[in-house]
């Protein structure tokens, strides 16, 4: 634009700014760009958790359940023995004097959701980087500035005071959530959820002001007067005396000199801001490690929705934020004192019953493998959860246990020898040339078996009357031989 062109603009807006129907128009409208949210630690905290109703609930939701979590000390990684008295579990439990431990968890993880950044602070009176530590603090990421060198974090400065507190690397454990494009700092979920919330704290000012003009959008007072700047003066005190606030909510305006209302924005029935409010609030909870939305009341929710909400919201959130600190914790404070700190899911109600029958059907696999010979009985008690029992470890091998450091030696006993036979072939006939045919006599009956089932009994027959010169014996079948039966059925005439 040549500077001639900028002289005549300036001029125009010079000109319009002076006509007071236009300083009105502006003052109701406002300014053309959207006022956003500045992208830094300090605005996500105050724009993005003090000032949004969604992400409030989200953070205190997230902070304190994963606070409420037992912690233990185990002698490894194995977890299988506990350390119940030792100097680490009492820092955990009272970090410093004036905090407890569930206090400076729930403020490590809201710190780490809110910001996307954690920074423990270590202190002890000798300052050797592994001594053990004496309290353990949660520095405020904006207030935090890291210094880098060429292998990384050199010290991080600490405080808006001069000079800043300076903490060399050893003494600051910092979590970050992945922020792809950065290195240092991790990214908060309130910058990916900014415009969302700028659109969701643009709609409640927008209602309020409605609130405090009488209920009604903004718009012009017009009229085809030519007004002058004492009568312009004098109407606009009067609108505002008598029907601007809210104890003049609802009066009937009655003016005079052909003056009327002008609407210039659109309604709140045509925004529909409620609905659009709600949508907010969902995609908000999805940034949010996709935050169960029955637990915000944005869902119609049951007794069996909730739980199952309690239960996503540990196993999906909760417990993996907390894997992340666990590794961290165990590679930057359990070294000074020994062992392995890791929590205790048991701990949690909303999931002991789900590990419960993980456990049960995971005892149930083992003793199926183990009769099955495919686990050893030490192996099978671990599973189960069993203790180890003072006997040699064997595994069972057709029914017969065998011990482990014998198992070489069975099996070259067995060598070439089947456990389990098959069962014979079936009875095969001689083949051709090897069988013999007997010729049957065809007149005579055949003899009853033991294994023929008795024929069907036929009616009886009127007897023929004997002659006299037949004589029958009858002799019972068991009582003599083959050839003899032969000759009594003869007729001995």
């Amino acid at each position: 634009m040549s500077r001639r062109n900028r002289a005549g603009r300036r001029q125009y807006i010079s000109d319009n700014k002076a006509d007071p129907n236009v300083q009105y128009v502006v003052a109701q409208q406002g300014v053309a760009a959207p006022a956003t949210m500045p992208r830094n630690m300090r605005s996500y905290i105050q724009e993005g958790y003090r000032s949004s109703k969604i992400v409030f609930p989200i953070v205190q939701h997230i902070a304190r359940a994963g606070a409420g979590i037992k912690w233990k000390h185990y002698t490894d990684e194995s977890k299988k023995r506990e350390i119940t008295n030792s100097d680490l579990l009492d820092l955990w439990k009272q970090p410093s004097k004036h905090e407890s431990g569930s206090q400076f968890r729930h403020a490590m993880i809201a710190y780490y959701c809110m910001t996307g950044n954690n920074y423990m602070l270590g202190i002890n009176t000798t300052m050797r980087p592994t001594d053990k530590f004496d309290e353990l603090y949660n520095l405020r990421p904006d207030l935090i500035k890291i210094k880098l060198d060429m292998n990384g974090p050199e010290y991080y400065e600490f405080g808006n005071f001069t000079p800043p507190l300076r903490y060399p690397e050893p003494f600051i454990m910092h979590d970050k959530l992945f922020a792809g494009n950065d290195d240092v700092y991790g990214m908060s979920p309130v910058e990916v959820a900014a415009f969302l919330i700028d659109i969701q704290k643009a709609g409640q000012k927008w209602n309020l002001s409605l609130l405090n003009n009488m209920a009604r959008p903004g718009g012009a007072w017009v009229t085809d007067a030519l007004l002058g700047a004492q009568e312009y003066k004098t109407l606009k005190d009067e609108i505002r005396k008598k029907f601007a606030g809210p104890r003049n909510a609802g009066e009937t305006a009655i003016l005079h000199g052909g003056v009327k209302w002008q609407s210039m924005s659109m309604s709140p029935y045509e925004l529909d801001w409620l609905e659009s409010d709600e949508k907010s609030d969902r995609d908000i909870a999805r940034i949010f490690f996709n935050f169960p939305l029955f637990l915000l009341g944005l869902a119609d929710s049951t007794f069996s929705n909730q739980e199952e909400a309690r239960y996503a919201l540990y196993t999906e959130i909760v417990f993996p934020i907390l894997d992340m600190f666990v590794d961290s914790l165990n590679m930057w404070l359990t070294p000074r004192y020994g062992g392995y700190l890791a929590y205790d899911q048991e701990d949690v109600e909303a999931v002991q019953k789900r590990l419960q029958e993980a456990k049960a059907q995971a005892s149930e696999r083992a003793q199926a493998q183990f009769t099955g010979s495919a686990m050893t009985l030490h192996e099978t008690r671990e599973v189960m959860g069993l203790p180890k029992l003072p006997v040699k470890d064997f595994v069972i091998i057709n029914y017969v246990p065998v011990h482990v450091e014998d198992l070489d030696d069975y099996i070259d006993a067995m060598a070439g020898k089947t456990i389990n036979p098959p069962a014979p072939p079936p009875h095969q006939l001689p083949g051709p040339g090897q069988t013999t045919v007997t010729p049957v006599d065809e007149t005579i009956p055949d003899i009853p078996d033991e294994n023929t089932p008795p024929a069907k009994p036929k009616p009886p027959v009127a007897p023929a009357k004997a002659q006299d010169d037949m004589h029958v014996e009858v002799v019972p079948y068991d009582a003599i031989s083959r050839d003899h039966y032969r000759e009594l059925l003869k007729v001995k005439r």
